[in-house]
């Protein structure tokens, strides 16, 4: 009887198949580092099918360790965001008229 498990198999993400405008990031970030320690939200759009929507864990947004993946709640697909642009990621100004 062999008692040894079987190794976790690797998990590849798929390539981006849709690309999103964020429009806000809601995180706790390290004030030394500027590091994300834990990421609460994102509120993005889809430059596909232009919905905006609030991603959160398990709800549109999915969190490894090289990325966090943001999927479009209509399927039209998903885009991985490294740790370095969601860390110095800003609000767009709004241009005043």
């Amino acid at each position: 009887m062999n008692l040894q498990t079987a190794p976790a198999p690797q998990y590849r993400m798929l390539p981006d198949s849709c690309q999103f405008e964020l429009l806000d990031v809601d995180a706790l970030q390290d004030p030394a580092s500027g590091r994300l320690l834990h990421l609460y939200s994102l509120v993005a759009r889809c430059l596909s099918c232009e919905t905006i929507f609030k991603a959160e864990e398990g709800q549109g947004l999915v969190s490894h360790t090289a990325a966090r993946v943001v999927r479009c709640p209509t399927g039209c697909g998903q885009q991985a965001f490294k740790p370095a642009l969601l860390r110095t990621w800003r609000p767009q100004a709004v241009a005043q008229a």
